[in-house]
């Protein structure tokens, strides 16, 4: 049972006190069938919304998995039912939030369920920030026929869209490949498969088996009777390093329910992505293969995305988006401490531009 069931209640009780005050003052036999009436009417409603209910379900999908800022996402909301008297009291109880901007905001989807139909409906949902949209519905509730008594049934839907940032000219930046550094387990020690070979001899040794001739000794394998090829010290190809600083102070505004004005140009953390995204495509574009550091300030750890195609981008930015920004104003400085070995060619993009700095301060 709801509140919303609450005025309702009041309101039959009251009818049937009426009907029963007339009946005992008048003794109208009409006035005793209508009472009789208002008695078993809450009883059979009841009982068929109990019963119908359980014939009833529930879908939500997006047809566009991408969308934009400052436009509208269609969601689809289907509703299967089997049962042979109609549902006119169904409600979807849901939340929506960008992950960047932490609000929940509630929804109620109110709809009705045809017998023996699949009814679908779109639900219109405004984005006004780029982020991860986040739509859950986790309740479903009939209400009878006489809006006297609600059933609730738990349900599990999640839909996540990620809106993209707006599209801006590349801004200027440093194209500087990170050196890696020699210790093991450093995050910005990216190679190629094998590597490119250098003409530094490594170490000379027995020919095995897929060994180039080119590599062959043949003045020592001469003297020693046996085919020794020289190894060569290989190279690693490192990758352009992108970190984008993900903090802003609007974090925590909720700007469906602003009652004042706010500059919302202020707002960095969308400046970053954009500047981000506009980079990214920028070293597709060039051919340039980079890779995107990804810091996690729940277990403070850093992660890296290696992007060589557009799609790869666009899936580094979906994990950039599921970030908690609250932690990531000292990830720089942790960077550094982490990686001390680690030496200048980032390209890092913090409060909205890009930010000349070098790994090791």
């Amino acid at each position: 049972m709801k509140r919303r069931n609450i005025p309702y209640q009041i309101t039959y009780i009251l009818e049937i006190i009426l009907v029963l005050l007339g009946a005992i003052f008048y003794r109208q036999p009409l006035l005793s069938v209508l009472l009789l009436l208002l008695v078993l009417l809450p009883v059979i409603s009841i009982f068929i919304t109990k019963y119908e209910f359980k014939k009833l379900r529930v879908n939500a999908s997006i047809k566009r998995i991408n969308a934009f800022q400052n436009g509208i996402i269609n969601v689809e909301i289907s509703a299967s039912y089997e049962g042979i008297i109609p549902l006119l009291n169904c409600m979807i109880d849901m939340t929506y939030e960008n992950l960047f901007y932490p609000h929940k905001k509630p929804q109620e989807f109110v709809f009705h369920a045809d017998r023996k139909k699949k009814n679908e409906f779109l639900l219109p949902f405004s984005v006004t920030k780029a982020g991860m949209f986040i739509l859950k519905a986790d309740r479903l509730n009939v209400t009878d026929y006489l809006h006297l008594y609600t059933f609730t049934r738990p349900i599990d839907i999640q839909i996540e869209v990620p809106i993209l940032p707006d599209d801006i000219e590349v801004p200027s930046y440093d194209k500087r490949r990170v050196i890696a550094s020699k210790k093991e387990g450093d995050p910005t020690e990216i190679t190629t498969i094998g590597g490119e070979k250098t003409r530094d001899t490594k170490q000379i040794r027995e020919y095995r088996s897929g060994d180039s001739i080119k590599d062959i000794h043949w003045k020592l394998s001469a003297k020693t009777d046996e085919l020794m090829v020289k190894e060569y010290e290989e190279i690693k190809e490192l990758y352009y390093l992108v970190f984008p600083i993900l903090s802003s102070d609007f974090n925590t505004v909720d700007y469906e329910n602003m009652k004042v004005d706010v500059d919302l140009a202020k707002d960095t953390l969308q400046k970053t992505l954009e500047v981000f995204l506009s980079i990214g495509k920028d070293l597709i574009k060039e051919k340039e293969p980079f890779s995107v550091l990804i810091y996690n300030s729940l277990d403070d750890t850093f992660s890296m995305k290696i992007v060589t195609e557009e799609n790869e981008l666009y899936e580094a930015l979906y994990e950039l988006y599921r970030v908690d920004t609250k932690g990531y104003d000292g990830a720089y400085k942790r960077f550094t401490e982490k990686f001390k070995e680690s030496t200048e060619g980032i390209i890092l993009i913090e409060d909205g531009k890009v930010t000349r700095k070098e790994i090791c301060e």
